[in-house]
């Protein structure tokens, strides 16, 4: 009763989004070569290959931490849940082979590893649409459902819906007569 547990997957993907989006913009600034008084080319592609890193630490306990949410809380696979796991996979791919090619290609962002950290960005982009389709159920993007009671045909004025059933007797029950019989 009134459980107040801890989310675990939201902290997780809320910490996986922002470092996608530091990675993003860090390769930006590293690539424009922007200098902000002592904050330069340096610390971009720091934050870069920590950004990245982060990711990929990140990312398989979000994964089955989703999953079990999801099998706590659904019958079964739903087309969204399904394309969350396969963008989820590809958001982890796109990271290591982003971290291989600074390794491999001497640490200088490359076209490759531009077109792969902006992609993560459309995916991150794409996992939140999908995750807030999911978790907000109705209340997602597109359109709702909801039409006011004074708007139905007719309309219904909930005051009297709710005067029938003020206007009964409370219904009490004794516990020490229930116990005796």
């Amino acid at each position: 009763m009134g459980e107040n547990r801890v989310h675990l997957h939201s902290m997780l993907v809320h910490s996986v989004i922002g470092l996608t989006l530091l990675a993003g913009g860090s390769f930006v600034l590293d690539l424009a070569g922007a200098s902000f008084g002592r904050i330069g080319p340096d610390l971009w592609a720091f934050l870069l290959r920590a950004s990245q890193v982060g990711v990929l630490l990140l990312s398989a306990p979000t994964i089955v931490t989703g999953i079990a949410d999801r099998n706590s809380m659904y019958v079964n696979w739903h087309p969204s849940h399904r394309a969350k796991l396969v963008l989820s996979l590809v958001l982890v791919a796109l990271s290591a082979g982003v971290l291989i090619a600074l390794l491999v290609g001497g640490g200088r962002p490359s076209t490759w590893i531009g077109a792969a950290v902006i992609s993560n960005v459309a995916v991150v982009l794409a996992l939140a649409a999908y995750g807030l389709r999911i978790t907000l159920g109705r209340q997602s993007m597109a359109r709702t459902s909801y039409v006011p009671d004074m708007m139905n045909d007719p309309p219904v004025d909930i005051l009297e819906v709710i005067a029938t059933a003020a206007a009964e007797e409370p219904k009490l029950i004794n516990p020490s007569e229930e116990d005796a019989a």
